[in-house]
């Protein structure tokens, strides 16, 4: 039976029917898919460093090269400031909890009879601690897999452009749509990496001069957290706010919240606008939906992921004329607005 005379009810449950088992199939591959999709978004991130070395007569393999080895220099670099920051913090930890015993006595709370340890199972401590031993080996594991991925889609990526231009030809409506979507899709994550950049670095700044210690390790954390809207600046932002209520009291606590707040809008006003005038500026409903929908789908990846992630199903919704009012109802106002 052709598909045109099928009623739309009948149509609409087929299709729904697709999109379940198309997602089911998804969170069972998301061991694979997970490591797969973190490379494309590496390889985005990176892909103006390839372009800026093959532009100056670097060979495609050595250019590949460089800039997957300066990658992981700079996670590594990343990840041995994170563990040398939270190592020293651990160790600081009986200190402030001494100043906290000071603030709450101060407010006529005795803690004599209350200890943090009561609350929680050290047993279960114990266990989630030698989970992550055990999956150090996976995570490195992923990372070369990550690492060797990243090199490829950056080898490959003009000559599958090059293949998709000849099969369909320059102006086909379909290869244009496709090669706008993939430059929208990389202007998105660039302009977001450097919307967290100056949010990381605004947050560091303050907290070390308001007087917070580790103000360095907030400030990182608060630009890999940035990639979670809305959610992950307001995680990034506990840790300094508990920091100054301990050294500062409230007035303290509140000041550091209000400066956060102020640079992050500050970042999303001077620095978004760019990319949200594409025509991707995704209504708050969909953003926070996609967080927890990509979360459900693929775990700590599609939290990271959720908003490239859902950019990409809204262009592809947008590429045909059955499904683009959906993609236009994903917008926060009407682009003729």
């Amino acid at each position: 039976m052709p598909i045109r005379d099928i009623s739309p009810p009948a149509r609409m449950v087929i299709v729904g029917a697709a999109v379940v088992i198309v997602l089911a199939g998804i969170k069972v591959a998301t061991p694979i898919l997970g490591p797969f999709l973190v490379a494309v978004f590496f390889a985005m991130i990176t892909a103006p460093a390839m372009a800026w070395l093959r532009h100056r007569g670097v060979p495609p393999a050595i250019a590949a090269g460089t800039v997957v080895a300066g990658l992981i220099g700079i996670l590594v670099a990343a990840a041995l400031f994170l563990w040398a920051a939270f190592t020293q913090f651990l160790r600081s930890l009986p200190r402030y909890l001494a100043a906290l015993e000071e603030q709450t006595a101060g407010y006529g709370i005795s803690s004599e009879n209350f200890q943090i340890w009561d609350f929680i199972d050290q047993g279960t401590v114990i266990q989630q601690a030698a989970g992550i031993a055990r999956d150090v080996g996976n995570i490195a594991l992923d990372a070369f897999l990550v690492a060797i991925a990243i090199a490829f889609l950056l080898l490959e990526a003009p000559r599958l452009a090059a293949g998709l231009k000849k099969h369909f030809g320059a102006e086909n409506t379909l290869y244009k749509h496709f090669s706008q979507s993939g430059r929208i899709l990389i202007d998105y994550v660039i302009v977001r990496t450097k919307v967290n950049l100056v949010t990381g670095t605004g947050t560091g700044i303050f907290l070390y001069i308001f007087g917070i210690e580790f103000a360095a390790l907030w400030g990182f954390v608060a630009f890999v957290l940035s990639y979670v809207p809305y959610i992950g600046l307001v995680v990034a932002a506990i840790p300094p706010t508990l920091l100054a209520l301990v050294s500062f009291g409230p007035a303290g606590a509140i000041t550091v919240i209000i400066a956060i707040a102020l640079i992050d809008a500050a970042a999303e006003n001077l620095v978004f606008p760019k990319i949200a005038s594409q025509g991707l500026n995704l209504s708050p409903f969909v953003i926070l939906f996609s967080v927890l929908f990509w979360a459900l789908i693929l775990g700590a990846v599609g939290v990271f992921l959720a908003i490239p992630l859902t950019i990409a199903v809204k262009l592809f919704l947008e590429s045909w004329e059955e499904t683009r009012w959906i993609g236009e109802m994903m917008n926060a106002r009407d682009r003729e607005e």
